[in-house]
C-alpha cells in the first residue's frame, strides 16, 4: 500500500458478508409468490439480485399481475424474513473476532446495508456485533440504493476521512462498483449465491478472499498489524 492508504475505517454490507443469510434471500420471492398461487421460474432471484426489496416488489406487481401494491409486497415479504432475522440467520465464521480486532485498534466501522433498519439492527443485537458499527446506514434511511455511488459518498462525507482510507467489505458486484467509483479500495468475499460475478469481481476488488480468518491470516499489513 502507499503512504497514508493505512485502514481507518471499514465499512461492512451485512447480508452475504457479516451474515450468513443470502440461503433466505434467494428463495424469498419464489416462495413469496408460491404462497399466492404463483409457480415462478426457481431462479427468480437471478433477476432481481441488483434490486432492493423495495425495487423487486415493483418487478413483480408489474410482471406478474399482483393485486397488491408495492408496499404492501414490501411489508409482506418483510414479515416473511422476521422470523430468520430475530431468530435464525448467524454471522459467518471469523466476523466477529474481525470485527473485535478493528476496534481494539482503533479502526472505525460502518455498517452499510439494503435490508430493512428493524430486521438489520435486530439480527446485529442477536449476533452482538450492533455495538461496533459508529454508523449504522440503510438505503431507506437516505433514499438510495447501493448500486449509486452517491449511497457511499454520503458515508465518507459524515467520516470525513479520504477514499482511500476506506476499505469496504462486500460480497456484491453491483455494490463493489458503486464504492470503486468513489475511491473507496475494495475487499471482497466470495459469497456462493454470487458465484456468476465472481470473475468480475476479482476483476474491480483491491482483495478477494473466501472467510474472515483467511483474511487476518493473509492481510495483516492491511490492519496496520
Amino acid at each position: 500500500m502507499k503512504k497514508g492508504e493505512k485502514m481507518r475505517v471499514a465499512i461492512f454490507d451485512l447480508d452475504g458478508t457479516l451474515f450468513d443469510s443470502m440461503w433466505v434471500w434467494e428463495k424469498l420471492a419464489y416462495n413469496y409468490l408460491l404462497d399466492k398461487g404463483i409457480e415462478a421460474p426457481l431462479d427468480i432471484r437471478e433477476n432481481l439480485k441488483e434490486y432492493s426489496l423495495r425495487e423487486s416488489c415493483d418487478v413483480l406487481k408489474e410482471r406478474y399481475n399482483l393485486s397488491e401494491t408495492p408496499d404492501e409486497i414490501n411489508n409482506q415479504m418483510e414479515e416473511m424474513l422476521k422470523k430468520y432475522y430475530f431468530e435464525e440467520i448467524e454471522i459467518k465464521p471469523g466476523a466477529k473476532e474481525l470485527l473485535q480486532k478493528m476496534s481494539e485498534i482503533g479502526i472505525r466501522i460502518v455498517a452499510a446495508t439494503a435490508t430493512a433498519d428493524w430486521l438489520s439492527k435486530a439480527a446485529s443485537k442477536r449476533l452482538g456485533i450492533y455495538d461496533y458499527f459508529e454508523i449504522f446506514q440503510t438505503c431507506k434511511a437516505v433514499g438510495i440504493e447501493k448500486f449509486d455511488p452517491k449511497f457511499y459518498k454520503i458515508i465518507i462525507e459524515q467520516l470525513e476521512i479520504e477514499p482511500d482510507n476506506i476499505w469496504l467489505f462486500e460480497d456484491a458486484l453491483h455494490s463493489i462498483k458503486a464504492g470503486n467509483k468513489c475511491g473507496i479500495k475494495i475487499a471482497a468475499i466470495r459469497e456462493e449465491s454470487a458465484r456468476s460475478d465472481w470473475d468480475e469481481i476479482e476483476e474491480v476488488s483491491d482483495i478477494v478472499f473466501d472467510t474472515f480468518s483467511e483474511f487476518l491470516e493473509e492481510y495483516p499489513d492491511i490492519l496496520g498489524l
